[in-house]
């Protein structure tokens, strides 16, 4: 494993240094002459990655195996859009002060019965023109896909607002429970 070899000279012995035990020297091709011999460490080559190259093909993991499927085995192709297939379009549901009055309605519940107020408001459209007569409020779009746009919200605001009102009526049950379980302790006790 080390090789050691000591020379006697008059009344002092030399060592040489040992040779590293865990280095192997190596060549990938069978002639040497046309890859430099590279040193490899026995623990790089056991995790599989070796310091030593800085070529990436050399790696295991690199490796690729060819696969060959069969007619039976093979996937099917991908055919064109079928029209009786069902389609499914994006849709984004326009965000409302109702729908934050709900979600942060769980955080301070008062917030429910100003989402609940929605549902007897109407929904306005904001000003329409400046001074000068053109459209403020989208003005990329014409007054049909205005209203529809404006029906949509409301639509999607009715929602929330009445997820507000049930969600105000639960709690006040819930409350309303807590109260009277409370004082039917209350006057058990006394």
């Amino acid at each position: 494993m080390a090789s050691t070899s000591t020379a006697s000279t008059s009344s002092m012995t030399v060592v040489a240094a040992p040779t590293p035990a865990l280095a192997l020297t190596t060549s990938r091709t069978a002639s040497a002459s046309e890859q430099p011999q590279r040193t490899y460490d026995v623990v790089d080559e056991f995790f599989g990655y070796r310091f030593a190259t800085s070529a990436t093909q050399e790696s295991r993991h690199d490796r690729t195996q060819s696969v060959v499927y069969t007619d039976a085995e093979a996937l099917p192709p991908y055919v064109e859009e079928d029209s009786s297939l069902p389609a499914y379009t994006p849709y984004a549901e326009p965000v409302t002060l109702a729908m934050f009055l709900f979600k942060f309605g769980f955080l301070f519940p008062p917030f429910w019965i100003f989402g609940a107020f929605i549902l007897m408001s109407p929904l306005r459209e904001p000003p329409t023109t400046s001074g000068e007569g053109s459209p403020v409020w989208m003005p990329e779009k014409t007054e049909a896909e205005r209203q529809e746009i404006i029906a949509q919200m409301r639509k999607v605001e009715l929602k929330w607002a009445k997820r507000c009102l049930f969600a105000l009526c639960i709690f006040l049950i819930i409350v309303a429970l807590a109260i009277i379980a409370g004082w039917a302790l209350f006057v058990r006790k006394h």
